[in-house]
């Protein structure tokens, strides 16, 4: 392969753990019910700093007591943050966790009309509509079918960066392409 690639093309790779973390460390957006948990954090933190808001006020000091709710206001942002990074943090890490890798190599053969995953005896075929985005990343292409579920194509499946690279950029290609 070079800048352009021919197809059919047959990639093989064995996935990793560290495969399934760069998939799942990437950057997402909240879903609905994320959103709301979110919240949720700042609102539970916001409604005890009312509840207590005499007895906390006494850990301000004298010298910020005119500013005192602007001050637990910003505690309690800070610690919502962290306690919802900690908890996305956990939640990344488990899933990693239980991530079921395939126990042997991991085929894709590309051509004009999809991609045929083999891996531990099983055939899946998917067209390049079903592809929703592609996301490239230095070491992977994600080719993603849902926003939780992708197919990973790390960068040892490509001779080189720039392979991957016509990989990725033909991934999107065709997949525009068909959705239109």
């Amino acid at each position: 392969m070079t800048e352009a690639i021919e197809l059919p093309l047959k990639l093989s790779f064995r996935l990793t753990r560290a495969d399934i973390a760069a998939y799942e460390r990437l950057p997402r957006e909240f879903s609905r019910g994320g959103v709301l948990a979110f919240f949720g954090v700042f609102f539970v933190l916001g409604a005890g700093l009312g509840a207590f808001e005499d007895e906390l006020g006494a850990l301000v000091p004298q010298s910020l007591a005119d500013y005192r709710h602007i001050v637990l206001a910003v505690a309690a942002a800070a610690v919502a943050y962290a306690f919802i990074t900690l908890v996305l943090t956990l939640r990344t890490n488990w899933r990693i966790a239980r991530a079921k890798l395939p126990s042997d190599e991991t085929g894709i053969d590309v051509s004009e009309s999809g991609l045929r995953v083999t891996n531990d005896a099983s055939v899946r075929d998917f067209g390049w509509a079903l592809i929703a985005k592609v996301i490239e990343t230095a070491d992977h292409v994600f080719l993603c079918l849902t926003p939780r579920s992708a197919l990973i194509v790390p960068l040892r499946a490509f001779a080189s960066r720039d392979d991957k690279t016509a990989f990725a950029d033909l991934s999107e290609r065709l997949s525009s392409s068909a959705e239109a």
